[in-house]
């Protein structure tokens, strides 16, 4: 990896470097553009198309369960489709917030593909109000995209299983980070970087972790970061054997359990990113009215701004308002309502 002048390599110069220089992973010099499971080709945008309009999200999800085939059939994978979807996430995420809607909003799919895209997704908008730079960012997208590369090496049996996982079950399962880096390594060394975040990706501020229990700074940051974003998301997240919650309360339950196994700078980050009420949300106010946030306040995360459904007449469709809670200070949100329970139709 190279750095001058302080300045981290992007990923896609890197990858066009070590193209040249033929130091590609094994079979990835004839994987110009990877080849997705509909058997098309997956081609980087052209020129005068907006990388931000792309569906990062779809492209993203289709690349992984290719690597997750390969891995399991023992294939060689190449790189470097994923380093541009890396690339494409952080592009998209600086140019709106669709991405994160997406992730928020909790469709269905394949939740081992899904975390993996999400996580990448909530740890670049977490690294972002650490004010880590474009190329770091690029960093953070690729490492969680690829953090539970070992997972795929298990069965589906245990993957899917809807009952409580046996102890020996359990075991295999913390046993992936250290498969997940194995498997990064065979794939090459270009970005030296990932193995350590995929191996360091479960272990927690307080050494409550694993696999090696290490304690505060001995943890790599960006494996912080990503461990963060893993647990945001499981806890949204429906699984074969629990129903999934909302993203306020996953932030409230990291607030008062995360505490000790996450450093306070990044809860603060991503408190800050995402806010006590996430886009989406649907929320009650103090005067009875319903309405979803669609919009934060940054400074002012208990004060988001909502479209708020406003009653119709009768046989007619229902409207909604835009309600600032920052500039309407006698408003106030009083509860958070169940997912799904309102819709909003603007005006």
């Amino acid at each position: 990896m190279k750095e001058a002048g302080g300045n981290v390599t992007r990923l896609t110069d890197l990858l066009r470097e070590q193209s040249s220089q033929g130091a590609l992973a094994p079979d990835a010099k004839n994987h110009i553009h990877s080849v997705a499971p509909t058997g098309l080709p997956l081609s980087p945008p052209s020129p005068t198309s907006s990388v931000a309009e792309i569906n990062w999200y779809q492209r993203a999800c289709l690349e992984l369960q290719g690597i997750k085939r390969a891995v399991q059939a023992r294939q060689p994978w190449p790189l470097d489709e994923m380093t541009r979807i890396a690339s494409g996430i952080v592009a998209s995420i600086g140019a709106h917030d669709k991405l994160v809607q997406t992730v928020l909003q909790q469709e269905a799919g394949d939740y081992l593909i899904k975390n993996a895209v999400n996580v990448a997704i909530v740890s670049v908008k977490i690294a972002e109000a650490l004010r880590y730079e474009p190329a770091k960012l690029e960093r953070v997208a690729l490492a969680g995209l690829l953090h539970d590369l070992g997972m795929f090496l298990l069965p589906d049996s245990v993957l899917y299983k809807s009952g409580v996982l046996t102890a020996e079950e359990r075991e295999q399962m913390k046993e992936h980070p250290q498969h997940g880096a194995h498997l990064f390594r065979e794939a090459g060394d270009v970005y030296p970087w990932v193995g350590k975040v995929i191996l360091q990706e479960h272990e927690r501020w307080d050494g409550s972790g694993y696999p090696s229990q290490l304690t505060g700074s001995q943890i790599d940051e960006v494996a912080l970061i990503i461990g963060l974003a893993d647990v945001f998301d499981a806890l949204m997240s429906a699984r074969p054997n629990r129903s999934g919650g909302s993203p306020h309360r996953a932030i409230r339950t990291l607030l008062v359990e995360g505490k000790t196994v996450f450093p306070h700078h990044l809860l603060k980050a991503l408190i800050d990113q995402l806010s006590i009420y996430p886009l989406g949300t649907a929320v009650r106010l103090n005067t009875g009215e319903t309405g979803i946030v669609f919009q934060l306040n940054r400074q002012y995360p208990l004060r988001p701004i909502l479209q708020v459904v406003q009653q119709a007449l009768s046989g007619q469709s229902p409207v909604s308002k835009t309600v600032d809670l920052r500039a309407d200070t006698s408003l106030h949100i009083v509860e958070v309502m169940p997912l799904g329970s309102l819709s909003v139709e603007s005006r």
